[in-house]
């Protein structure tokens, strides 16, 4: 019987994913290293900062964040990162189709990071914010492949990796595939923040690790437990 083949299927997408990132649930006094706690000193800073933003048509600043956190950041300051579909030679971005996905995937390299450190007995608490972000382009389509190409969710990235530098350089906007930690999720991989657009908050989560017992609770308000995960 031959084997199916793996580009053989595309997706005409216009929709949103979930990006989740570490973010943090609530601001901090982002002139405490030039003041050093002086609040007489922090306070003059921030009026000089409402006075130049003043200046600034209304949404500009707010729009340029959210698009740099949650689209550009994975292509202009880190595209060296070695990831599932990224060889350190280009920035590759990652979003899900689903909440869930996008927790499984998070929680899992959560773990995996913290367990890693010696001595690290944790609890350790991470604030993170989910973006939705709009995505137009037509994708490779590797979702459903997962069974007959075991290489897309294997340990070794070494399989996804050939074909995330392929479709680099042939200039692919990005692809579709299985996720490796949420069976039957979906993440979607841009190769390119051109096919990026429109990020909107969508809510907060706290996840609390447990390195030695390999447990992440998250929790979408303090208090208020969402899922508690073990790997």
């Amino acid at each position: 019987m031959a084997k199916p083949a793996l580009f053989d299927k595309t997706r005409d997408f216009d929709g949103d994913a979930y990006r989740n990132i570490v973010s943090l649930r609530e601001s901090e006094d982002l002139f405490s290293d030039l003041s050093d706690g002086d609040e007489q000193l922090s306070a003059i800073a921030a009026a000089a900062e409402m006075k130049v933003k003043s200046a600034i048509p209304s949404g500009v600043l707010q729009r340029g964040f959210h698009y740099t956190t949650s689209i550009t950041y994975p292509f202009e300051q880190e595209p060296y990162l070695k990831t599932r579909y990224g060889n350190g030679s280009f920035g590759v971005w990652y979003g899900a189709l689903a909440l869930d996905t996008t927790i499984f995937e998070t929680a899992f390299h959560m773990v995996k990071e913290e367990a890693g450190i010696e001595g690290n007995i944790g609890p350790i608490m991470r604030d993170r914010a989910v973006y939705l972000v709009h995505c137009r382009a037509l994708l490779l389509d590797l979702s459903g492949k997962g069974k007959a190409f075991p290489g897309l969710a294997a340990e070794d990235y070494g399989f996804t990796q050939q074909i995330g530098e392929r479709l680099h350089q042939e200039g692919h906007p990005g692809l579709l595939a299985p996720s490796a930690r949420h069976a039957g999720g979906t993440n979607l991989v841009a190769l390119t923040p051109m096919v990026l657009s429109d990020p909107r908050s969508f809510c907060y989560l706290t996840y609390t690790c447990d390195p030695v017992q390999r447990v992440v609770t998250i929790e979408r308000q303090p208090g208020e437990i969402l899922t508690v995960m073990r790997f």
